[in-house]
């Protein structure tokens, strides 16, 4: 065998060796993918789940960010900076969600239970006087995303469900 020949060998090996160096590393990235996609909605829901204990456990607080949402201008000075504090941390969770949507770690269907809560919250007559005065503080594509995007079906808001008033059917 001669010299070429070996080396046309070598260089046929060495391509198989590269072909399946890459099929290694396109499932080690698939993997590495899906547990980001894993860890970032598990951070989600911790991060909300948080906000929601806090809301739950604090007694009045509910009620208050029920109020808030509708009537905000009604609020003492003191409620006002206690909600716009709340509004702040939920909707900076929101932005995060918004943001690791497009980035893809997630999915459609996640991401649309999450986004009829954000623009329910958003459409609320008392919430959108704050977000007049706070908006400013979100990255702009946030701020357009919820400007321009509207809910696909009713959802109750949260003064609706403690209340106990369902919303209009769908047409």
């Amino acid at each position: 065998m001669s010299i070429e020949e070996l080396g046309s060998i070598g260089d046929f090996v060495g391509s198989i060796a590269v072909l399946i160096s890459l099929v290694y590393l396109a499932v080690q990235v698939k993997g590495n993918t899906e547990a980001a996609r894993t860890s970032t909605y598990q951070a989600i829901v911790s991060e909300f789940g948080a906000l929601n204990r806090a809301i739950a456990g604090t007694p009045g607080l509910s009620a208050l960010f029920g109020n808030a949402l509708e009537e905000f201008e009604s609020l003492s000075a003191d409620d006002k900076a206690r909600i716009s504090q709340l509004f702040f941390v939920c909707f900076h969770n929101f932005e995060n969600m918004y943001y690791q949507y497009r980035k893809g770690y997630l999915e459609d269907d996640v991401w649309m239970g999450w986004k009829r809560l954000m623009l329910t919250y958003h459409s609320r007559p008392g919430f959108q006087i704050w977000w007049a005065l706070r908006s400013d503080v979100f990255s702009s594509s946030f701020a357009e995303f919820l400007r321009t995007e509207k809910l696909d079906r009713p959802v109750a808001s949260y003064y609706e469900l403690t209340q106990g008033i369902r919303p209009p059917k769908q047409a």
